[in-house]
């Protein structure tokens, strides 16, 4: 009896201990500012751990300081932000405790007046579709990133910024409806993103996103461009090495008429690190080119073109050099049938060195899988639905060197024996690399056939 007396005795001591050093002596936490839902160790300060940290803000916080999401955000830069970058967190605020329509002439970084707050930041926007009445200029370090980019008409799902278009209040937008830097922003830019949302311009003839002036470590991923009858993506000025462009949806909706409408536009740059993984589609078959291409040193890789007369157009505004195209298809789904999947033009800007790998059109007769009009050849979407390599050098004596896959169009190719008795396009040559029985060859335009010259 006593031993177990003793025990209990003994075990109710050992948990007084405990709870002593438990409850005894409280680790003091330091008040956090509104909005600082994170923490750290500071260090140095006797008696206090952690510390509200201002490199993250709960938007969420300071709904009741302005009426729409636009307000709640300027709020926050002009009065609770640090000097340096931090994340605001709207994810928070939606249409049940912040209206997703910005007052007119607002946007995060100005309330409507001459005051344009150039904060770096990274915004984690909310799920639903935010309404903004001009656009929306981007300063130096800033990233928009949403929850994603799917095109749906139900909302909540995805993040969606939407051109205003209304008659009450009365709202037409105009411009550009994301600029990368510019005024009042900054000019020569860097490190402005924007990922995971989609921008709906509600067939208005307007354009999504406009980079002219920010350069290294630039980018978009994961953005769908939406019944924009404008420019989905225009790059040019001062916006060289700017990119990667990846992971983009460009659709115009029903509407009709969109013979300007082009899905990017890469003019007058000297290089970008490219357009990756793009589908463009001009819904009713009238768009008249998909992509310009007017710059040099640039790479278009797995692109999908639908329903415009020119899938890619090169060299038409400006001079293109050394340019890439990587997995190219124009497709005819439903109907709809891009005559030219690619088209060099011949408009007196210099177009060279152009390399094309995996070319491809669904469209059959009618349409044409490559048209080069400096060397005046057309490969059929019929005879030539794919096309490995079509290879355009420079200019020299009135032609230019020319390297294609295709057995349509005059070429030099290379092997080790004679070519035998297949048919070949007129005017191409052949080197035989083993010598015998002739070393170089000829396709005869009388005959369609290999004839040795020497």
């Amino acid at each position: 009896m006593k031993s177990t007396m003793r025990l209990g005795w003994m075990v109710f001591t050992i948990v007084l201990v405990l709870a002593g050093r438990f409850l005894a002596f409280p680790t003091l936490v330091a008040a956090q500012s509104q909005g600082n839902n994170a923490v750290y160790y500071q260090s140095g300060s006797s008696g206090i751990c952690c510390q509200g940290s201002g490199a993250f803000i709960d938007a969420s916080m300071f709904k009741g300081q302005a009426s729409d999401i636009c307000g709640v955000i300027y709020y926050i830069f002009k009065n609770s932000y640090p000097s340096s970058s931090a994340v605001v967190d709207a994810r928070g605020l939606n249409s049940s405790n912040t209206s997703m329509t910005c007052a007119a002439g607002t946007t995060p970084w100005n309330n409507g007046t001459t005051t344009f707050l150039n904060k770096p930041s990274t915004i984690l926007l909310p799920a639903g579709t935010i309404i903004i009445p001009i656009p929306w200029v981007l300063p130096g370090y800033t990233h928009l990133i949403g929850v994603g980019d799917s095109i749906v008409s139900a909302s909540g799902i995805g993040t969606t910024i939407q051109a205003c278009k209304s008659t009450t209040p009365p709202c037409t937008f105009s411009g550009d409806m994301i600029d990368f830097g510019g005024s009042p922003a900054c000019s020569s830019c860097t490190d402005i993103s924007i990922e995971n949302l989609v921008l709906d311009g509600q067939g208005q003839s307007i354009n999504g996103i406009v980079n002219q002036e920010s350069q290294a470590l630039t980018y978009i991923d994961h953005v769908s461009l939406y019944q924009i009858l404008g420019t989905g993506l225009s790059v040019f000025n001062s916006a060289s090495h700017s990119g990667p462009y990846s992971n983009v949806t460009f659709d115009t909706g029903a509407y009709s008429g969109v013979s300007s409408t082009t899905c990017a536009n890469i003019n007058g740059l000297t290089d970008t690190h490219g357009l990756h993984h793009w589908s463009c589609k001009s819904e009713t078959n009238d768009g008249a080119a998909g992509i310009l291409l007017d710059s040099s040193n640039n790479t278009l890789e797995d692109v999908r073109l639908v329903g415009f007369h020119d899938g890619i157009r090169v060299g038409a505004n400006a001079t293109a050099q050394s340019n890439v195209l990587l997995n190219i298809y124009g497709d005819t789904a439903g109907g709809l049938t891009p005559i030219n999947t690619v088209h060099i033009e011949s408009v007196g800007n210099t177009v060279t060195d152009l390399s094309i790998m995996g070319l491809a059109n669904g469209g059959g007769s009618g349409t044409y899988t490559l048209r080069d009009d400096l060397t005046s050849t057309l490969l059929s979407g019929a005879s030539d639905p794919s096309v490995g390599i079509y290879a355009l050098g420079k200019s020299a004596n009135g032609g230019y060197s020319r390297f294609t896959t295709s057995p349509n169009a005059a070429t030099w190719g290379v092997g080790s024996s004679a070519p035998g008795t297949t048919s070949c396009s007129p005017g191409s040559l052949y080197s035989n690399t083993g010598g015998s029985p002739k070393a170089l060859y000829v396709c005869l335009g009388s005959t369609s056939q290999w004839s040795g010259v020497k």
